[in-house]
């Protein structure tokens, strides 16, 4: 089905939670749930045509959802994946303030109001945890990738994704075991850790994906310098691997020389551009050679 012109994909998970519910009568309830991920996945969708972005469709999660976007430069600028993130969440946020404020026009039926709220802040809330391919892992993301480099980024939030989504189920487990007949917790924690597997699995593609925008991009605009220093043995995969987004690279190669630890001792120092990195990949097939290679 189409919604304002966007192609909207409904999840396995999302259609078992829907047949659960009509045979625990709680149908509304997921009616209720169903229109609010819409609304959460279309703030994205709003805020990425903002920036320019074209969405290929909205798949539905239980949860939440994803805006799958053209394949373009989102997660390489900082500002936008952090902007596009946050309006998720931020529409649970309006729609549980405007059904208090409905509420007091009695507009809104009280019978609804604590069910429409609840479900808005448990969706904001889990968006908003710091593992990708959360919300919030991908605003944590945004912000280490300014300093760690894309792919050290992106590792670091999976793997935080690990440790909560191993958290939610132990939670859920002994919720369980103490007799609480909700699962709640435990699907949450293994949906976020088939999601994170699946993140992590793609991390190097998505890698060469940054590495090919920004060497399509080069000199397209005026960029900071970002500097590395690195040693000469260090591979040309892993000082690409420090890229980030938003800036240009200046990679400086230094070695002792034999007499450096002595007095009048000089530090070798060569420099590289992120284009000779890029090109070397590119054009070169060259990953595991040590950077002294391009030196030569």
């Amino acid at each position: 089905m189409r919604i304002a012109g966007i192609r909207v994909r409904v999840h396995p998970l999302f259609l078992a939670l829907m047949v659960l519910a009509l045979y625990a009568h709680v149908f509304w309830d997921v009616v209720i749930l169903f229109l609010i991920v819409v609304i959460h996945e279309f703030g994205h969708v709003f805020a990425a045509r903002h920036y320019g972005y074209h969405t290929e469709y909205v798949e539905l999660l239980p949860f939440g959802g994803v805006a799958r976007l053209a394949v373009g430069t989102l997660g390489w600028n900082a500002k936008h994946e952090t902007v596009i993130a946050i309006f998720g969440p931020l529409m649970n946020m309006v729609l549980a303030l405007a059904a208090v404020m409905l509420h007091f026009t009695r507009i809104f039926p009280e019978k609804w109001l604590i069910s429409f709220i609840t479900i808005n802040l448990t969706i904001m809330f889990f968006n908003l945890l710091p593992g990708l391919p959360l919300d919030g892992g991908r605003i944590a993301r945004a912000g280490l990738a300014i300093t760690e480099g894309y792919e050290h980024a992106t590792r670091v939030v999976t793997k935080m994704s690990f440790i909560i989504a191993t958290v939610l189920m132990i939670l859920g487990v002994l919720a369980l075991w103490l007799g609480y007949a909700d699962v709640g917790l435990l699907a949450l924690g293994f949906f976020l850790l088939f999601s994170a597997y699946t993140v992590n699995k793609q991390t190097r593609y998505d890698l060469m994906r940054f590495l090919d925008s920004k060497r399509r991009q080069d000199g397209a605009s005026a960029q900071p310098l970002r500097s590395l220093a690195v040693l000469p043995t260090v591979s040309i995969g892993e000082v690409a691997t420090r890229f980030a987004p938003g800036a240009y690279h200046l990679i400086y190669v230094h070695e002792l020389t034999e007499r450096a630890h002595e007095p009048g001792g000089v530090l070798a120092q060569d420099v590289l551009e992120e284009k000779d990195i890029l090109d070397a990949i590119f054009e070169g097939g060259l990953w595991t050679e040590p950077v002294s290679q391009l030196l030569l």
